[in-house]
């Protein structure tokens, strides 16, 4: 049987959210993450909050994490990092994002 997941929500929320880094890094992390399968439990909503800068090398600093479920949030790093942001980014913002999972 396969593992169908809907990403529920994505929320961005930045207190200073300028036109090339906002709307720009939320298409390309809509992009990026993807999950083919997760074990999580049917009907049972998981998420992870997280709060990140973009380093100069256009990669994903992670400050500070929230999650439901060890293995969703392990997986979710893993993208992140792997991750390389391009365009006009404030190095000096921190983002923030929430990301909803459940298993249909």
């Amino acid at each position: 049987m396969k593992t169908v997941l809907v990403t529920v929500a994505i929320i961005f929320s930045s207190a200073f959210t300028n036109v090339y880094g906002g709307n720009n890094l939320k298409e390309q992390i809509n992009e990026t993450v993807k999950f083919k399968s997760l074990n999580i439990e049917k009907n049972k909503t998981e998420f992870v909050r997280i709060s990140f800068k973009i380093n100069e090398e256009g990669q994903v600093t992670i400050l500070e994490m929230n999650y439901s479920n060890e293995k969703v949030k392990n997986q979710l790093i893993k993208q992140l990092k792997g991750m390389k942001i391009y365009g006009i980014i404030d190095i000096n913002e921190v983002y923030s994002y929430k990301f909803s999972f459940i298993k249909l």
